[in-house]
């Protein structure tokens, strides 16, 4: 088990429950300040994509769990912040699929090590996702206010224990031991 992660540089937020609550927190949030920032920064690269999603700084990886929830897309996808050696969630909404604004991390790793893709579930009341974190295992994590910034990770977690080694790949082991499936699917 490794050393619960301090969200360094930033710390994960807990946001207001309503729409016009969160919009308003979101014009403040630290997170939101530095994507604008970047993209900015970014803006004049040739080689950026125009019409694909793109984060707003360093790489992204494993675009995932996209959904509907109340009348919004939600995509999640890996992204390892600037200056930050561990792997998120990286979270982006639209109304179109085509436009899309940056919003803060939706999972920040905290016992495991990365937090690897994953699926998510629309159900009446909330918003399932399934990730795998490394060095831990498949893990589960709720959101259910309208933008999908407060995300609750199951107190079990792991619900699929994994095996603690470190998850570069799908790796086969030597000699036929077996093989570790981490990219969970929750449907």
């Amino acid at each position: 088990m490794i050393t619960p992660y301090q969200h360094e540089p930033l710390s994960g937020e807990t946001y207001p429950s309503t729409l016009d609550e969160q919009l308003s927190a979101l014009e403040s949030d630290e997170w939101i300040r530095r994507f604008t920032r970047s993209r900015r920064r970014l803006a004049s690269d040739q080689f950026r994509p125009l019409y694909h999603f793109s984060s707003p700084e360093n790489y992204m990886n494993d675009p995932n769990g996209l959904c509907q929830w109340q009348g919004r897309y939600h995509m999640f996808y890996q992204f390892r912040p600037t200056g930050v050696d561990r792997v998120h969630w990286g979270h982006t909404v639209s109304n179109d699929l085509v436009h899309w604004r940056d919003l803060p991390p939706a999972i920040f790793p905290t016992t495991e090590r990365d937090c690897f893709s994953g699926q998510t579930l629309v159900e009446d009341d909330r918003v399932v996702a399934i990730y795998h974190g490394t060095q831990s295992g498949n893990a589960i994590a709720t959101a259910s206010d309208p933008l999908l910034l407060n995300w609750e990770k199951h107190p079990n977690n792991p619900v699929i224990p994994g095996d603690n080694r470190s998850m570069t790949g799908a790796d086969i082991t030597p000699n036929n031991e077996g093989y570790r499936v981490f990219d969970p699917c929750i449907w």
